[in-house]
């Protein structure tokens, strides 16, 4: 059996602004599927585990913190998937993070096995312990969103991956229409079938005659901030008929903050979460705690 090393940045190395930044570039450029390690890229980390000494460039610029053997590599990929290691004790989305991550490996690759006992690992602790956010990212815009007594009826959610999905899935009260803007509608149509109001448009012209001139407030969700895009979701959040605009990516995707405008890291929105996971804190030490102890690795 190949020694197994994790190398990692996180929000215990790095500042989350250089983690998101990290987390842009790849999304923008991702790196070939590796026959000897498994990444996993989120706004708030990147980790590689790898049967190799090879390292992305992405986690070279940044420098790195390690690990290295079979149990401390499925120790710690146990641990981020239940949740014990994110912001938000308990986070839904990176356990599905984690499983997209682990589904491109097959059988015979080095990580495979660590992949799934992991998973399987915090399933367990999370059942455990009652490890599940109350108050996760796509909660957010019904957490700050419904602040103020009038508000427009249409929101707008730009991007069309997990997180974009679960918010247009459940706006906050209020809200009679959904307009999510990406530059892939035609899969997207597929995806929110049933979700009920909701309208997928591609680029500015479709959006501009989707909102049909009516006021509305905007989700900025999406991984994609690069060339002429970036510019479409400056011009589409900042637009004369936008309210208040909820930026959920990794670094701020408008260079200039409108008012009404606020970032996932600002320290008044880290503050909400963690108001309203207080109570989940001591489940996922707790859970933490248990993982390490039940982590077992068959040589």
């Amino acid at each position: 059996m190949q020694p197994i090393t994790c190398v990692f940045a996180d929000d215990s190395t790095h500042s989350l602004t250089e983690l998101g930044k990290a987390h842009q570039a790849l999304c923008a450029a991702p790196p070939p599927f590796s026959s000897a390690a498994l990444l996993l890229h989120t706004c708030q980390r990147i980790e590689w585990y790898a049967a190799a000494a090879l390292i992305p460039s992405a986690l070279v610029l940044l420098g790195q913190a390690s690990t290295t053997g079979h149990r401390a590599a499925l120790t710690r990929l146990a641990q981020i998937a239940a949740g014990t290691r994110s912001l938000i004790p308990g986070e839904r989305l990176i356990q599905v993070q984690v499983q997209n991550a682990a589904t491109r490996l097959y059988p015979t690759h080095p990580i495979y096995e660590i992949s799934r006992k992991a998973l399987a690992l915090a399933a367990r602790a999370r059942e455990r312990f009652g490890l599940v956010a109350i108050a996760d990212y796509s909660d957010l815009p019904t957490l700050l969103l419904q602040e103020r007594a009038r508000q427009p009826k249409q929101l707008l959610v730009i991007g069309g991956g997990m997180l974009a999905r679960a918010v247009a899935a459940a706006p906050p009260d209020g809200y009679d229409r959904v307009v999510m803007m990406t530059r892939g509608p035609r899969k997207l149509r597929r995806l929110v079938e049933g979700l009920g109001n909701v309208t997928v448009v591609r680029g500015l012209p479709s959006l501009d005659r989707a909102l049909d001139g009516a006021a509305y407030d905007t989700v900025i969700a999406t991984t994609n901030l690069h060339a002429d895009y970036q510019q479409q979701v400056q011009e589409a959040a900042a637009g004369p008929l936008s309210g208040r605009v909820l930026d959920l990516c990794g670094t701020p995707a408008l260079e200039e903050r409108p008012d009404g405008y606020r970032h996932l890291y600002d320290p008044d929105v880290l503050q909400v979460l963690a108001d309203a996971n207080r109570g989940l804190s001591d489940s996922a030490s707790l859970a933490r705690q248990w993982i390490a102890e039940n982590a077992e690795v068959r040589v």
